[in-house]
């Protein structure tokens, strides 16, 4: 009977033990899976974290890039706007260079006149002044030639534009003459901007070139009467 007793008590005692080793191992099971699982957890969320932030620094870096790259762009048309800038300045002051260089060259080309009251019913009035020659390219002896395109010709009329203060574009040459005189000319000439019929006498001086003596301002066009009386 004791011994009975003795076996189921110590029969009891081990399905304890079993038990709370069972239910130890349990929990350290449980508790191993809790840690891995939080270990788990810690490791991919700061993964994450350092993930969300390099992707927000790669967005932010190209904005930045967008930033450098419209400055660049701002720089660039500040840039071609001051050069423009500068190119206009530089020709405006060329432009008014040159202008004041051209009414420089006029004003020591420019010859003191004396205006008089015609002389004849065909004068208007009379310029007096002391022009210099014409440059001439011409040699000695020296020719009257008054064929269109000559050398001789081209001279007369420059120096006929000198005269009358004007340029050979802008007159109409209707008549040139000699008078067989070897070393004097006359002109008839025709302002195109005005209107003004002019007729200029020329002295031939030796090397030197066709010298105006005077300009008539005349009432009619006597050139242009001239060449159709011709």
């Amino acid at each position: 009977m004791s011994n009975g007793n003795f076996d189921g008590s110590r029969s009891d005692r081990y399905e304890k033990r079993r038990k709370s080793t069972k239910l130890t191992n349990t929990l350290l099971i449980t508790a191993a899976c809790l840690a891995a699982f939080l270990i788990g957890m810690f490791v991919l969320g700061g993964g994450d974290d350092e993930e969300e932030q390099n992707q927000a620094q790669n967005e932010e870096t190209p904005a930045s890039g967008d930033e450098e790259q419209n400055n660049t762009e701002q720089n660039d048309e500040t840039t071609e706007e001051t050069n423009e800038t500068d190119s206009e300045e530089q020709e405006s002051n060329s432009e008014e260079t040159t202008e004041e260089e051209s009414e420089e060259e006029n004003q020591d080309e420019e010859t003191d006149v004396e205006v008089k009251p015609g002389d004849s019913e065909e004068v208007k009035e009379v310029r007096e002044g002391n022009w210099e020659p014409y440059p001439t390219e011409q040699s000695e002896p020296h020719s009257i030639n008054l064929e269109s395109g000559s050398q001789d010709r081209i001279e007369i009329e420059s120096a006929i534009a000198k005269a009358v203060n004007s340029s050979s574009n802008n007159l109409t040459y209707w008549w040139l003459e000699s008078g067989g005189v070897p070393d004097q000319v006359t002109g008839y000439v025709e302002d195109k901007s005005s209107g003004e019929y002019y007729r200029v006498p020329l002295k031939w001086i030796e090397n030197e070139g066709w010298q105006p003596q005077k300009v008539e301002v005349l009432y009619e066009n006597i050139g242009k009467q001239k060449l159709e009386g011709n």
